[in-house]
């Protein structure tokens, strides 16, 4: 994305006479601290070829923001909690003083604050009906829809690709009815609709620098309806698994039981918002999201590399391989 006039952004939220700078822990949106007479806080334009409806995306998390009372938006001076002019589409977060962020789990220990964590935020938002949340990214986890596009890229195979990798393809169809599951009981009305996260990963959650307790998730842009199992299972995905998601040498990728069980424990002790459906399914949450996601890989790669950005020609290939060995340590581990 371009540059952009900071102090003339700011000033539009009513900052003047600011010190800034950017902040590059983000790929998608373009973020800056901010420090004024007010205080600090966060400037940030979002990304709009991602999130297309930004306005919409922006009424999800003042909805949101009701119950989360350490995240605030400003307001410009005719009250709107963004502003938009034909160089981008900004908001202003208040800046969490004091609070700190980790990039990987390295102890059961914090596996286990990332799940209460986790268990915090969705009792926060328990009482709001996720029915109200436009869906940001439609079919963002629905595996019916994921297969659908598997389906295509496999028949057309635009990249000729397909050949190369009958291995990963036929352990994309031996596990599609066992995939679909938490899609199908979700479809059916027999999970209930949540506010969910969709990015649950641990450098979303701000923790106290001082005494270690959560703070809240940031990074809510994708904050929509959906099952509370989206969210544990893309939290048991990124948490446990020893290696990257584009680790090359698969001996090295391991699904991490002690950091499962500490996650498991937190996050279902004592949460009496989830159904017994929904507890009786947090394993299968990891292995379906983690499947969704392996699913996903390969059909970029099928397709030639036209998603995710890739680094080398079978990068995505790494990754669903990488995806794969983690569901048959899963398997092995879990069930």
């Amino acid at each position: 994305m371009t540059a952009f006039d900071v102090r003339r952004i700011a000033a539009e939220f009513g900052f003047r006479d600011i010190s800034f700078s950017e902040i590059s822990a983000g790929h998608i949106n373009a973020t800056y601290r901010i420090d004024s007479e007010k205080g600090s806080y966060l400037l940030q334009r979002v990304n709009t070829s991602i999130f297309t409806n930004p306005e919409k995306m922006m009424e999800n998390i003042a909805l949101v923001l009701e119950k989360i009372p350490s995240l605030s938006l400003a307001k410009t001076a005719d009250g709107k909690l963004f502003f938009e002019d034909e160089t981008g589409f900004y908001r202003v977060y208040n800046f969490v003083e004091n609070s700190v962020s980790y990039d990987k789990i390295t102890s059961p220990d914090m596996a286990g604050r990332m799940g209460s964590a986790l268990r915090s935020f969705h009792v926060m938002l328990s009482g709001l009906d996720g029915s109200r949340l436009y869906e940001t990214i439609p079919h963002f986890h629905d595996m019916f829809s994921r297969f659908s596009q598997f389906d295509e890229a496999v028949g057309e195979d635009r990249a000729g690709r397909a050949s190369s990798v009958q291995d990963e393809i036929s352990f994309m169809n031996s596990n599609r009815e066992r995939a679909q599951k938490i899609s199908s009981l979700y479809a059916q009305g027999l999970l209930p609709v949540r506010v969910t996260h969709n990015d649950t990963k641990l450098s979303n959650v701000l923790f106290d620098r001082t005494t270690g307790e959560y703070i809240t998730f940031i990074d809510l842009d994708t904050v929509m309806p959906g099952t509370v199992l989206f969210d544990t299972g893309d939290m048991i995905r990124t948490g446990c698994s020893t290696a990257t998601e584009d680790e090359k040498d698969l001996s090295i990728v391991h699904f991490s039981l002690d950091y499962f069980r500490a996650m498991e424990d937190a996050y279902l002790s004592s949460n009496d918002m989830l159904t017994e459906r929904e507890a009786s399914l947090f394993a299968e949450s990891g292995r379906t999201i983690t499947f969704i996601m392996a699913l996903r890989f390969l059909t970029d790669y099928l397709n030639g590399d036209t998603y995710y950005r890739v680094d080398y020609d079978d990068h995505n290939l790494v990754r669903t391989r990488n995806q794969i060995k983690l569901i048959e340590e899963m398997d092995k581990l879990l069930f």
